[in-house]
């Protein structure tokens, strides 16, 4: 990053690490940006805009598209077309030429780095039958998964669900039962994307519990971790079946 951007960037992160760093400090920022009308009221950590769902097919198309945009976003500025930055068009009479060449220039980093990150799922090849099972010419595929993927095609309730969540048919455990073959091959690409959500994840929820930034009326959330992090909910109602009411209270 460019020495003038970082010195920018730092402020922020310097900002916004001591009002999320006090409990009091949060909740006077959000009175104020209620008070003022903002359309936002909370800061959030760069830790907290990850999501744990992605697998290898949708953040190879997520991260395809965002390069895209990328490129949109450096000509777009450099020939001062500010409809994705609205801030920039707030004080465009203000910027000087070589203002938007430091931003292109950024971006262009940018793009050049994730290009680099992510070679080699960029550069993978997802077979067609496995996003697109039911459009795909069984015929044209490779034989050992010709006729299971016909039977496939056939299946009326596998073809509701794809309707309803696309590809994540093959996370279902019907498709594992029913349709080995195909699964032995596509499960390859549906696992979880292997990045570091998890970690950072665990470390915001050890923050949160055990922290001072941690509101003490919270205090009843400071249950077990692995609790914390998982996406399974309680079934409260047979919980409490399971125990013996006090008829005295």
């Amino acid at each position: 990053m460019n020495a003038r951007l970082h010195d920018a960037l730092s402020v922020v992160i310097k900002v916004v690490t001591h009002i999320k760093s006090n409990s009091l400090r949060d909740r006077l920022f959000r009175e104020f940006c209620k008070q003022n009308g903002e359309e936002f009221e909370q800061l959030v950590l760069h830790t907290e805009l990850q999501e744990n769902n992605s697998d290898l097919i949708s953040s190879k198309s997520v991260i395809a598209a965002f390069l895209r945009k990328l490129q949109l976003y450096k000509n777009n500025i450099r020939r001062r077309a500010f409809e994705q930055f609205p801030c920039l068009a707030y004080v465009s009479s203000d910027l000087q030429d070589e203002d938007l060449a430091l931003y292109g220039e950024y971006l262009e980093n940018i793009h050049e780095d994730i290009q680099t990150r992510f070679s080699d799922l960029l550069e993978m090849d997802i077979p067609s039958w496995v996003s697109i099972p039911f459009e795909v010419n069984a015929a044209e595929i490779e034989l050992s998964l010709q006729e299971p993927l016909s039977e496939l095609q056939s299946d009326k309730i596998m073809r509701a669900e794809f309707k309803d969540g696309k590809y994540n048919i093959w996370k279902t455990n019907d498709v594992a039962t029913k349709y080995r073959l195909l699964w032995d091959k596509a499960q390859f690409y549906v696992i979880a994307f292997p990045t570091s959500y998890l970690v950072e994840a665990g470390f915001i929820r050890v923050s949160q519990m055990l922290s001072k930034a941690r509101n003490r009326l919270d205090i009843v959330k400071r249950d077990d971790l692995q609790l914390s992090l998982t996406s399974i909910e309680p079934n409260i109602k047979k919980l409490v079946e399971k125990h013996q009411p006090q008829g005295s209270h």
